[in-house]
């Protein structure tokens, strides 16, 4: 069994917006909204954005 985790862990690595949105698709569906949101958490965390100092 694979972990929404790790299902989001492998979507946010992937290069393009539309190669994201089609692997999260594949995540079960009973995980999607889980991992959905961990990959919004990922993308919207304060120290993956850069510091305008």
């Amino acid at each position: 069994m694979t972990w929404p985790r790790e299902y989001a862990r492998q979507i946010v690595a992937l290069p393009t917006r539309e190669q994201r949105n089609a692997a999260l698709l594949d995540v079960p569906e009973h995980l999607r909204e889980l991992t959905k949101r961990h990959c919004l958490n990922y993308w919207n965390h304060p120290k993956r954005k850069q510091s305008s100092t």
